[in-house]
């Protein structure tokens, strides 16, 4: 390997500027701001290792703003920071997705000279060159209307197998159904154009699909915006030795950090020992953040006698979320508690009391019925369909995923058995 590697770049995608945090609610002010502002933190973040790296170059692969969300603040301080890098002579290649599409672009705001934006009617190739020798060959191409369906990594076409050459593209690769299906492509169609690495956007969470021959990477989002996307977020840095010699790292650029934790109450007897068992998930996530901030929804989950303490009239009035927080809006490293989300279940053995013949037996069965029904969506929708709040519930219930409508039967469950177990008593 050679002592200096022939090219130094960075690689990041979705950075979604000013797009506003998801699920949040009663947010303190300072925290309002603190949040507001972390999507560009996080890029000042990707332009700082940049230009501390003496990276050769930045790749921006999509999704720079977020649709509606293509605020005036946000084009601005997009154009500033890749200033910063033009200023520091290292040129910035951007490719557009289907948040940000060349069809929505306000042409006021111009971006710095030396930054390409590719354009959406063909795959550009622009050099990068020191002197008059191509160090690097950059493709690219922008969604030029926001639902692009065809495959555009079929467009692709390595003109030299000489000089290091790289694709930037916004896709989903491999059909994520998690995410919209715009320029879909499968690994074949990347293998297939000998590209040395792509420069992949569109799916928020890191992957690097490919370590070598060619390098396949999706950075993920830069900073993480719901409870989906916890965990470090940021950019990839690259070092190119040779045509066969990559090395990948990747940096972390988020300021605030989403995390997600369960707490099982089967060990615990009091509604103080539930208090315990949540301020020690608090400082255990402020310990793993390490400095920055985070938000963290807590699960209670599990079978036990604190089950019906919690669903007492003292423990439904306890808002634990909001005792979490108190104090959280003075620290720099706040862990802002965004819910706590019950799914206890009575000490019960309901597979024993499922047996029984009588009305709580016939409960659980039902119940398991339809919690195992191939069909349950439908169920749901046969079961409210009567009611007379059908018509503001139907698109909700529409949009929800079988394990949404699990989570509901199962719920439920759980809701009748304290009924009908309390006139047991």
């Amino acid at each position: 390997m050679n002592e200096k590697p022939q090219l130094v770049f960075i690689h990041c995608a979705d950075l979604h500027l000013d797009s506003p945090f998801e699920g949040l609610h009663q947010i303190d002010s300072h925290i309002a701001s603190v949040l507001r502002d972390a999507t560009f933190q996080a890029f000042e973040k990707v332009i700082d290792f940049t230009i501390a790296e003496n990276c050769d170059f930045l790749l921006i692969s999509g999704d720079v703003y977020n649709e509606a969300d293509r605020s005036l603040r946000a084009k601005l301080r997009f154009r500033d920071q890749l200033q910063r890098a033009m200023e520091a002579g290292i040129p910035c290649f951007v490719a557009h997705g289907n948040h940000d599409p060349l069809s929505g672009w306000e042409a006021e705001i111009s971006l710095p000279d030396g930054v390409t934006r590719f354009g959406g009617e063909k795959v550009e190739l622009i050099p990068f060159r020191e002197g008059k020798d191509d160090r690097a060959h950059i493709y690219g191409i922008s969604f030029p209307v926001r639902e692009v369906r065809e495959n555009l990594a079929k467009r692709f076409r390595r003109e030299s197998n000489s000089v290091f050459s790289i694709a930037v593209l916004h896709c989903n690769l491999g059909g994520n159904t998690e995410y919209d299906n715009y320029a879909p492509c499968v690994l074949d169609d990347l293998m297939a154009s000998q590209f040395d690495y792509w420069a992949l956007g569109h799916i928020h969470t890191r992957c690097v699909v490919r370590e070598q021959n060619p390098v396949i990477i999706y950075p993920g989002n830069i900073q993480g915006r719901n409870i989906t996307e916890t965990g470090p977020r940021g950019c990839y840095l690259i070092k190119v030795w040779d045509l066969d010699t990559i090395t990948v790292n990747f940096l972390e650029t988020d300021v605030v950090r989403w995390f997600e934790e369960t707490i099982d109450i089967s060990t615990l007897k009091t509604l103080d020992d539930l208090w315990d068992e949540m301020t020690l998930h608090r400082e255990n996530v402020r310990a793993r953040a390490a400095g920055k901030a985070s938000i963290l929804r807590l699960h209670l989950m599990g079978r036990g006698d604190l089950h019906r303490e919690l669903h007492s009239p003292k423990g439904r009035d306890t808002d634990w979320s909001a005792i979490l927080r108190e104090g959280e809006p003075d620290r720099s490293d706040f862990v802002w508690v965004e819910s706590v989300d019950g799914k206890t279940r009575p000490c019960l053995d309901i597979e024993k009391r499922k047996e029984v013949d009588d009305f709580v037996g016939d409960f659980l069965r039902i119940s398991e019925m339809y919690c195992y029904e191939a069909t349950r969506n439908q169920c749901l929708q046969n079961i409210l369909s009567h009611r007379p709040e059908w018509r503001i519930i139907a698109r909700e219930i529409e949009k929800m995923t079988k394990d949404d409508v699990l989570d509901i039967f199962r719920k439920a469950e759980i809701y009748g058995l304290d009924h009908l177990l309390s006139e047991e008593d």
